[in-house]
């Protein structure tokens, strides 16, 4: 929709485009008369001693016949040149220039000449077509302009939580992690963290409030997934090897997954929160409160390449 402000700013780079146009297109209608009087001028001063002017000092009339093929035969090349240049008359007598005729006088003789012109100083309307494209050309380009500015300015004043957040990728049919934001660093994990990340995932975001601890056993549930995922990678190639037994060396697990996000997310360590299985912290590494859960992940936060 056309605002009432963008029709005065089009109207204004109309009004500077016509006076530009106007006043240019004047100047060179000037120059070009100008330049046409001055070609005719030349011409009759050599053909003057031959034309049929009339003598006062001589009572000779002239012979206006010839007089008349004589300009007749000039108005013809001016024509031919499409000038705005014609001669209506040559005369020793002084003449006197009306609205759209120029007078000029060839001295050199015993009598002045007199030369009428009659000028065409109009502009041809079709031409003005020109500067309403200028107009509308520099209009949309400035509004297109505008556009992307505010188009960037609204980006740059996002909120950084407003802004969309890398997910975590993870490719099992290369065993490598990444984030969507930057897929030239990437990270590999055995077969064993693997599969018992992935049901991590899987189960913390079925369970979001599920407490685990490396004292107690691990969820039937959460040892199921670990098991379909080590026959989905079996499924890839990746091992013709038996079920691992997810149960034993739990932190020997949790540390090569600990790792692997530590060299994943060195660049953004505010997404530890969400992906890193937590550590325990206090007297003792298995305290009974501690929980490696991902309390804070969903499906929405990881995508599963090969699942």
């Amino acid at each position: 929709m056309i605002t009432l402000k963008q029709v005065s700013m089009f109207t204004l780079y109309l009004i500077i485009f016509l006076t530009i146009f106007n006043l240019s297109n004047k100047y060179t209608i000037s120059e070009n008369i100008l330049r046409d009087i001055q070609s005719v001028k030349l011409r009759v001063a050599i053909d003057r001693s031959s034309l049929s002017l009339e003598d006062p000092n001589l009572n000779y009339s002239g012979d206006e016949e010839a007089l008349g093929e004589y300009i007749y035969s000039l108005n013809e090349i001016l024509s031919e040149q499409q000038s705005r240049v014609r001669l209506t008359t040559v005369s020793s007598k002084e003449l006197h220039a009306k609205e759209h005729e120029v007078v000029e006088v060839l001295s050199g003789t015993t009598h002045e000449t007199y030369l009428m012109f009659s000028v065409d100083e109009s502009h041809k309307l079709p031409f003005y077509i020109i500067p309403f494209m200028f107009s509308l050309l520099n209009f949309a380009a400035l509004k297109s302009i505008a556009r992307h500015r505010v188009k960037s300015l609204k980006t740059k004043n996002i909120a950084p939580a407003e802004q969309k957040k890398p997910i975590l990728h993870i490719d099992l049919y290369s065993k490598a992690l990444h984030l969507s934001n930057n897929k030239e660093v990437k990270v590999q994990l055995a077969n064993k963290p693997m599969c018992f990340y992935l049901a991590l995932i899987e189960y913390c975001e079925a369970n979001p409030e599920a407490s685990l601890n490396q004292n107690k056993e691990l969820p039937e549930e959460l040892l199921e997934l670990a098991d379909k995922y080590f026959h989905r990678l079996i499924s890839l190639g990746h091992t013709i090897r038996k079920r691992p037994n997810f149960s034993n060396s739990l932190e020997k697990t949790l540390s090569e997954i600990r790792a692997a996000m530590d060299e994943l997310l060195a660049n953004t360590p505010e997404l530890k929160a969400k992906y890193y299985p937590p550590k325990a912290h206090g007297e003792g590494s298995r305290s009974k409160l501690h929980s490696y859960a991902l309390s804070n992940i969903t499906l929405d936060d990881v995508e599963i390449v090969g699942k």
